[in-house]
């Protein structure tokens, strides 16, 4: 099932009503449960005035394949955008993926995926992203 917060977010002078939509919730909070990370953990770390500056910095190092990638404001995430069908192809894969955590008892080598999200504004068109663990962070602990 999806999830859907809404909240008033602020951005500078502009105001804008955002929904972000937390697609297989369950699922992912029992891959986030492994690290001891939270839902509201994500969601304080895809803070929108927090991480402005990043935002836009962001799409100067775009990938060929047109998605960009920053850093949550305070590095614990990685936060990536989503194009075309990757998302359901990515959401087709969760089992699969949360059976490898499962089997290897967290022990995987794979960087932890944990959540994939909708955001809609009356902005500019439904953007999916995908918040992926810090390995470098993880590395350093």
């Amino acid at each position: 099932m999806i999830d859907i917060i809404c909240k008033q977010e602020s951005f500078k002078n502009i105001k804008t009503k955002c929904k972000v939509i937390f697609h297989q919730r369950k699922k992912f909070e029992t891959i986030m449960k492994y690290d001891g990370i939270t839902s509201e953990d994500i969601m304080n770390s895809m803070n929108i005035e927090k991480n402005i500056d990043r935002i836009f910095s962001a799409g100067e190092g775009a990938g060929q394949s047109g998605s960009f990638f920053f850093f949550s404001y305070d590095n614990r995430f990685i936060i990536k955008t989503m194009r075309g069908s990757e998302r359901q192809n990515l959401l087709n894969m969760l089992d699969d993926l949360l059976k490898h955590i499962v089997n290897t008892s967290n022990t995987t080598l794979i960087s932890k995926i944990y959540g994939v999200f909708t955001i809609k504004s009356s902005m500019f068109s439904p953007i999916d992203i995908i918040v992926m663990q810090n390995s470098v962070l993880r590395d350093n602990k």
